[in-house]
């Protein structure tokens, strides 16, 4: 039997919400799955990733295959760089030092997310304070032309 992590989506209409499940690679998208490994909300800013991670180890090192999309989430948690270190042999130690420096390198990104999003912020408020009395003007000038069509 062929065993597949993968999501089985839930939610209502335009309002998507999906479990990580193990499933045989057979049954269909929201069929029956052998277990449920966590849950995936997209509608969440950010999205909310929640993962039981031993499980979610123990099924990657009986061989089962993660679909891209999962294994996508698996990384971003962290996950599939833990499963490459254990099956290149590597110390626990080694293991706990790399998923260390993982979380550094995500600080300093989000770090650097959050000054990027605050600067445009502020850029978008001066521009708007600035904007306000150039569009008065703006308007003011030019009613004759907003008005006026060709006659043929």
């Amino acid at each position: 039997m062929a065993v597949r992590l993968r999501l089985t989506r839930l939610g209502r209409k335009k309002k998507p919400f999906f479990r990580i499940v193990a499933v045989d690679s057979r049954r269909r998208r929201d069929g029956a799955y052998l277990e449920k490994l966590g849950h995936y909300n997209p509608l969440t800013n950010p999205p909310e990733i929640v993962i039981n991670e031993e499980r979610a180890l123990d099924w990657l090192l009986k061989g089962a295959q993660p679909t891209d999309t999962v294994k996508s989430i698996l990384s971003k948690k962290g996950i599939m760089l833990k499963i490459d270190l254990i099956r290149k042999g590597a110390s626990q130690e080694k293991i706990d030092e790399e998923m260390a420096k993982l979380e550094v390198i995500r600080q300093e990104q989000a770090d650097k997310a959050h000054k990027a999003e605050a600067e445009v912020k502020t850029k978008a408020a001066d521009d708007e304070k600035t904007g306000e009395s150039t569009e008065t003007e703006d308007s003011d000038s030019k009613p004759e032309d907003a008005g006026t069509e060709k006659d043929e």
